[in-house]
């Protein structure tokens, strides 16, 4: 079947599916049995998920009468990917699509549903879902953030509560040892680094100290280390110059951050092992007294304080300000904006019933499922304190030693799906040490970040194609700088390669999607 034979085919389900329902919801003023749907989503933690036995999703599905039937599959890109491109190849969609894909879940999303894979939402939204149209429809930042080219919303997102994600961290405790203060800049940080390393501030008497840790993200090694970039005024990714989009790794101040990881990756200052260690080196290396600094999450880094300090009393790790190089003030891109870039959820046009499923949506917005999608069932994993939920040992102390974010999941709270994240959540999900963190890094070093953009379906087929080439190019040119086997100089030869591959018509899709945006 050709392409445009199956989005003609699709367009022609969701007119079917559409009119049916409107006509059944005239004809048919109470529902008496739950509408059944098929969920596909990508799980927020890798773990085992039975959400039938999940106390707050049976909650959920009796108040908005319906029946969800999961089907979860792992955030690893090489399985999300390669099940996500078969469903989609097969046609085969199920009702509900909650998908999922690092910071550019929405610009798939709004591709296929403007080639008819996605019900339109905007008139459901504003004929059956109050929530949904108060804090998507209503909000100017918001339908912008969601709507695609075509003037469709075929989406409803995550939204955060709080716009500081993640800071630099470093080893309080160690710096007593080598009797030096927090950094304020890469020259600096260097030298607190060579002392961590030669100073023995674990207090073993070998030296085995790994000073600055880095976790991944899958098989971005730069997902924290890229932070150092902004040390250089250089950045790992799009970034706005005077309105125009430039692709930070092919500007030259690029090169001083090269040249900078290459020099601590050199002298052993970074995780020799940044390009393959798997699993959380973060909690593992860190648990093993032997990593000093790192750029992480606000508040899973911090609480690292109180599960560490169990084991090791004089353990304290709390946060600096991103170090200056060639800059002469401090800041930071990386935040988390208000829509979640990764993903939300989708209505099928398969879905046998898209007015039952936006009033699910709906639901979920709704302050009553902001609770359950944030804090599950009152009793069994919080109660209420002044007015305010507080969660219980279920989360804070899970009997099964899991985390507090993966308690969370196993418990049906914060799930991959379009809800919204609740300042409770954050409050608590933080301690003090991250909190402190937090506010110091809204009020003096977050910038704006690069803008959320959407694109047409021949610009995300143009993009899909040469973009990914250009991000391999600096994923594994970057990487061999680091390591020491071409030289940050010779990146000018990669960039050289990035423009053969369509650099150029790369950045005229951004820039016209980013005049398109500030334009509405």
């Amino acid at each position: 079947m050709s392409k445009k034979l199956l989005v003609v085919l699709l367009v022609a389900l969701f007119v079917g599916s559409a009119f049916l329902a409107c006509k059944k919801e005239a004809a048919t003023p109470v529902a008496t049995e739950p509408t059944a749907l098929s969920v596909w989503a990508v799980i927020a933690a890798e773990i085992p998920l039975v959400p039938e036995e999940i106390a707050a999703w049976n909650v959920i599905e009796r108040k908005t009468n319906t029946n969800l039937n999961w089907n979860f599959v792992s955030s690893l890109s090489e399985v999300k990917d390669q099940q996500f491109n078969l469903m989609v190849a097969s046609g085969d969609i199920p009702d509900i699509v909650a998908y999922y894909e690092k910071s550019g879940g929405h610009t798939t999303v709004m591709k296929l549903g403007s080639e008819g894979a996605f019900v339109p939402l905007e008139n459901l939204i504003a004929q059956h879902a109050p929530n949904l149209q108060k804090r998507i429809l209503n909000d100017p930042a918001v339908r912008e953030a969601v709507t695609a080219p075509d003037g469709h919303i075929y989406h409803v997102p995550m939204l955060s509560a709080l716009s500081a994600a993640r800071g630099w961290f470093i080893r309080d405790d160690w710096l007593a040892k080598v009797g030096m203060q927090k950094p304020k800049t890469t020259e600096e940080l260097y030298r607190v680094l060579v002392a961590f390393r030669d100073m023995d501030p674990n207090g073993n008497g070998k030296k085995d100290e790994i000073p600055m840790l880095a976790r991944r993200r899958g098989e971005d090694w730069a997902y924290n280390l890229g932070a150092l970039a902004y040390a250089f005024n250089a950045d790992v990714d799009f970034v706005l110059r005077d309105g125009k989009v430039a692709y930070g790794p092919a500007e030259p101040q690029y090169r001083d951050y090269l040249a900078y990881i290459a020099r601590l990756y050199g002298e052993k200052l970074i995780d020799q092992e940044i390009l393959t260690r798997g699993g959380n080196p973060r909690d593992a290396l860190l648990s093993q007294n032997v990593a000093g600094v790192l750029h992480d999450w606000f508040a899973s880094t911090a609480d690292l304080n109180t599960t560490i300090g169990k084991t090791l009393p004089d353990f304290k790790l709390t946060h600096f300000a991103p170090p200056m190089g060639t800059v002469n003030k401090p800041f930071t891109r990386i935040q988390q904006s208000l829509v979640r870039a990764d993903g939300g959820w989708s209505i099928s046009v398969r879905n046998p019933d898209p007015v039952a499923t936006i009033k699910l949506m709906d639901f979920i917005y709704s302050d009553e499922g902001i609770i359950l999608t944030n804090f599950g069932v009152e009793g069994q994993t919080y109660t209420m304190n002044n007015g305010k939920p507080q969660y219980l040992a279920a989360i804070t102390a899970n009997p099964n030693g899991m985390g507090m974010h993966e308690s969370l999941v196993s418990n049906g709270a914060q799930w991959k799906i379009g809800m919204v994240q609740s300042i409770d959540y954050e409050r608590q999900f933080a301690n003090a040490i991250a909190t402190e963190a937090r506010l110091d890094y809204m009020q003096n070093y977050i910038v704006p970040a690069f803008p959320l953009l959407s694109f047409t379906a021949e610009e995300a087929e143009t993009l899909k194609d040469k973009l990914s080439q250009i991000r391999t190019l600096t994923n594994e040119m970057s990487a061999r700088v680091m390591v020491g086997a071409m030289s940050a100089a010779d990146f000018a030869n990669t960039v050289s390669e990035m423009q053969k591959v369509g650099l150029a018509d790369v950045l005229k899709i951004y820039q016209t999607a980013y005049d398109r945006t500030i334009r509405k």
